[in-house]
């Protein structure tokens, strides 16, 4: 349950260039510039809130995510995280444990359930699934290599305002699917969002590995 717990940190970082949202119309998008509109829609926001449904291994969970530029923070019941752009922080309220480290890439990554979107897929090839749904792009995007476990992920993106709604993962460990309930973007979040919160949990044993 380990990787499903954090594969909603899945999803925000790794910067790229990506093309206007605007620039070609959408009937002649590939799979690839759904993707990227998808990323830019998450990139150019001041702030982002959203809230969503997680199911692994036939349980499913509800958590919260924020994110502004590189920072976010993620709160579920058996796991919360905070990144304030150095250091990441997580918290189990099972073992009453907070875990700080620097993070790598791939870390963020397996943290923050927005970071292959915003990367716009970087280290994947996209087509499009056989799958089709009126009013969504379905885009499946496969790993060019192996090193993160992941087989494949799947994207269902509203074609009218390119968020994304659904995250379907499928993992070396078992499948994940994340589905966005509500997502809004030019949130007003200050940066105390971001830190983790001491006074909260004032007998979580900190384990500082930096």
């Amino acid at each position: 349950m380990k990787l499903s717990i954090r594969i909603f940190g899945f999803i925000l970082f790794m910067a790229m260039g990506l093309c206007s949202p605007y620039t070609m119309h959408a009937a002649s998008l590939t799979p690839q510039q759904v993707a990227q509109r998808a990323a830019s829609v998450i990139n150019a926001s001041k702030g982002l809130s959203a809230e969503f449904i997680m199911t692994a291994g036939g349980k499913s969970t509800k958590g919260t995510i924020k994110s502004l530029g590189s920072k976010f923070a993620v709160s579920m019941p058996q796991v919360s995280t905070w990144y304030n752009g150095k250091s990441l922080y997580t918290y189990n309220p099972r073992t009453s444990e907070t875990t700080v480290i620097t993070p790598t890439a791939q870390e963020l990554a397996e943290s923050n359930p927005l970071l292959y979107i915003k990367s716009g897929g970087a280290g994947f090839t996209y087509k499009f699934s056989t799958v089709k749904r009126q009013g969504k792009y379905i885009i499946d995007l496969l790993p060019k290599n192996n090193r993160s476990g992941i087989k494949k992920m799947t994207f269902t993106v509203n074609s009218s305002n390119f968020h994304v709604e659904k995250i379907a993962v499928d993992a070396s460990s078992g499948s994940t699917m994340v589905t966005i309930t509500s997502f809004k973007t030019g949130v007003s979040l200050p940066a105390s969002d971001f830190e983790y919160p001491k006074s909260k949990y004032p007998k979580a044993e900190i384990v500082d590995l930096r």
